[in-house]
């Protein structure tokens, strides 16, 4: 122990009896007030020569008795011995944040397939946040403990420092600000210790086996291409600066994109519009509208609203076409083409229904007559009988009552909305319509509704429309 750490009270201490001049302990405190320490100067000693000693160097706080009892029984000259410690003060805890989600990029690793087999399209590389999840969580601070010196004397402690945690875009503060939560579905970005939620994904080039298949909650924007076979899908729109490759784009509202080849591969399904410049052997369909500017060629486009060709060209060669109201494009066919079929006056997601309800309406009906051939043959057995079936052919029997009620019941409801289905569709005939132009091509089919209408010359503008049961070809003045 350095002569810089202790403070030496020295207090002399006379023994009782004749030697009343000589020192028996020397008293030291370290520098902090903390600890004290007693230098026996002779063997003979007492608790109370010690205590003694203490008390009268000012000594309150932390005296330890049974320490000095050991000390008497053992004395040690020369040394200093610890006799007595004070309570060190204890400085509160600053408040802290634990950032649950940084954004930071995960280890890209191919996903492997449950046969085995390894998928190194499905590698995910970024991280994704879904509302409500939690971003970060505040630690609130501590109070400081105060302490007291060996002299009584109270020691002062610092409180911990407060800190709050900054909403970003797309978070909110909640339990009284000690928790942070993302708002919106998206990856969350840690940046001067703020969380904000991105609702757009974005890649800088193409999606392909260095990006690997994206699905993304929010918005996607891929500044490239999307190659062959991959897949990209958004629960909100999807941007595309280059070109749809034989790809799946799949989107919860509208795709935007300079153009498809489909190569006959690959679907762009959008639950919104549908925006390009071309579409080429491409496989299309939307519950709103496609809007090309330029050409579709050797495609299959399905939209519930329109489909409108412009632009330089705003030409359809070789096609299937079908909007719930309208077709409008420039020119309609080519010279030397295939067959392209256009349909309106029937949404392609309301057609679907009603294809459905119509093979449910047959299969019921198949088994209506099966369970009828069934309980014909069990009421001729029983009047073979005499009027009484063996117990389980009558429990059979009336299973089979139950399940013809169900089948009429059921049969009944689907052809209430056949009905229904076909009167929307009588309407939905009466609106739509195909407007040309420029020039229709002879070979061109159109359909409105459920009449139909083969096209055998060729045609300047004009519009096709449902009046009276037939279709109509108006002639159109630009």
């Amino acid at each position: 122990m350095s002569n810089c750490d202790i403070i030496s009270v020295r207090k002399r201490l006379y023994a009782r009896g004749s030697n009343m001049s000589g020192q028996k302990v020397e008293i030291k405190v370290d520098v902090k007030k903390l600890n004290v320490f007693v230098i026996l100067k002779e063997d003979d000693i007492s608790e109370g020569d010690i205590i003694g000693a203490l008390k009268s160097s000012g000594i309150k706080t932390g005296i330890m008795y049974e320490k000095i009892k050991n000390i008497v029984k053992k004395p040690i000259k020369g040394e200093p011995l610890l006799v007595a410690q004070g309570i060190p003060a204890v400085d509160g805890k600053d408040a802290t944040v634990d950032y649950k989600l940084t954004g930071e990029v995960k280890e890209r690793r191919p996903v492997i397939l449950d046969d085995g087999s390894v998928n190194y399209k499905d590698v995910r590389s970024y991280n994704v946040v879904s509302k409500g999840d939690v971003l970060a969580i505040k630690q609130p601070l501590t109070n400081g403990k105060p302490g007291m010196d060996v002299f009584g004397n109270e020691i002062p402690a610092k409180d911990g420092k407060d800190v709050k945690i900054v909403e970003g875009k797309n978070t909110k503060l909640v339990e009284n600000g000690m928790k942070l939560v993302a708002s919106v579905d998206g990856i969350p970005i840690l940046h001067d210790n703020m969380i904000e939620v991105n609702e757009l994904f974005e890649t800088k080039g193409d999606v392909d086996y260095s990006t690997g298949n994206i699905e993304f909650p929010g918005n996607i924007h891929v500044k490239g291409n999307v190659k062959p076979t991959f897949i990209v899908r958004a629960e909100k729109s999807v941007k595309i600066d280059g070109i749809i490759e034989a790809a799946t784009v799949l989107s919860g509202e509208n795709i935007e994109c300079l153009g498809v080849k489909g190569r006959s591969k690959g679907v762009v399904s959008a639950k919104g519009d549908v925006h390009a410049k071309f579409l080429e052997n491409a496989n299309v369909e939307c519950k709103g509208s496609v809007y090309i500017d330029g050409s579709i060629v050797n495609s299959t486009v399905h939209a519930g609203k329109m489909i409108k060709v412009e632009g330089r060209t705003g030409e359809v060669i070789s096609s299937n076409l079908i909007a719930g109201v309208a077709v409008i494009v420039k020119q309609l066919g080519a010279e030397m083409s295939s067959t392209t079929h256009v349909e309106v006056g029937m949404d392609p997601e309301f057609r679907e229904k009603v294809n459905e309800l119509s093979a449910k309406i047959y299969i019921d009906k198949e088994n209506l007559k099966k369970v009828s051939r069934l309980m014909k043959a069990l009421e001729d057995l029983k009047k073979k009988k005499g009027g009484v079936l063996p117990p389980d052919k009558e429990e059979t029997y009336n299973k089979l009552k139950k399940t013809r009620y169900a089948l009429y019941e059921k049969v009944s409801e689907m052809l209430v909305e056949a009905k229904a289905y076909q009167e929307k569709l009588q309407k939905s005939s009466t609106d739509g319509y195909v407007r040309v132009t420029s020039k229709v091509y002879s070979g061109i089919e159109i359909k409105i509704g459920d009449q139909r209408l083969l096209i055998n010359k060729d045609m300047g503008p004009s519009e096709f429309k449902s009046i009276n049961g037939e279709i109509s070809v108006i002639p159109y003045v630009v």
